[in-house]
C-alpha cells in the first residue's frame, strides 16, 4: 500500500516537472522573442517620438498630420505598423501606430533642420573614460550616421583627437571644470 502512494506521487511529481519544463522553455522563447525585438524597435522611431524629439531640439510644435504627410510622402522611410512587426512588445491599445526607420526618418529630420546635435562646435565637454575618470574636450566636428550624431573630439591639453565619439558618452561641460584629466 505505502509503495502503491509513494510511486503514485513519485508519478504525480514527474508529470508537474515535466509541465514546468515546458512552460519554462516556452517562457524562455517569449523571453528571447522579447529581447529580439527590444533590440530592433530601437532601430526605430514612432510618429510620436519624431513630434517630441522635434519640440525637444528645436522647440517647434508638429502635428500628428505633419508627419502623416512626410511618411505618406515618403519621406521617413517604410511606414511599419509597429503592433504588426513588434507583436511581443507591450503597446498601448487603439490607433494603429506606426514607426520609421531612424536611419532615413532622421536623416530627413536633420536635413530639414528639426533634429539638431547635443553638442555644437566648440562646446566643452566631459568624455566619461572606461576606468571612471573624465576627460576634457572640445567638439570639432560632427556628423549624422545611421541615425545618430558622432562626434570629433579634441582633447584639452594633450591635442590628441577622438573619433566617433557618440552622443551618449559625451556631458555638456559647464563653469569652471577642474578635474584629473588622463592622458589618452
Amino acid at each position: 500500500m505505502k509503495r502503491t502512494a509513494l510511486e503514485d506521487n513519485i508519478k504525480t511529481i514527474e508529470e508537474k516537472i515535466k509541465t514546468y519544463q515546458e512552460d519554462l522553455k516556452q517562457l524562455k522563447e517569449e523571453l528571447s522573442a522579447l529581447d529580439e525585438q527590444e533590440k530592433e524597435r530601437r532601430k526605430f522611431v514612432s510618429s510620436k517620438e519624431i513630434v517630441d524629439l522635434i519640440y525637444k531640439k528645436i522647440g517647434k510644435k508638429v502635428n500628428m498630420s505633419t508627419i502623416k504627410r512626410w511618411a505618406d510622402e515618403g519621406y521617413l522611410g517604410e511606414v511599419i505598423d509597429e503592433k504588426e512587426k513588434f507583436w511581443a512588445l507591450q503597446s498601448k491599445q487603439g490607433k494603429k501606430r506606426f514607426v520609421y526607420p531612424k536611419v532615413q526618418a532622421f536623416t530627413f529630420l536633420y536635413e530639414k533642420g528639426f533634429l539638431l546635435p547635443e553638442f555644437e562646435i566648440l562646446d566643452r565637454v566631459l568624455i566619461m573614460n572606461a576606468d571612471g575618470s573624465q576627460t576634457i574636450g572640445i567638439v570639432v566636428d560632427y556628423y549624422l550616421n545611421k541615425g545618430e550624431f558622432l562626434y570629433t573630439i579634441q582633447i584639452e591639453g594633450t591635442f590628441d583627437m577622438l573619433k566617433e565619439m557618440n552622443e551618449k558618452e559625451l556631458t555638456l561641460a559647464t563653469g569652471d571644470v577642474n578635474i584629473n584629466e588622463s592622458k589618452n
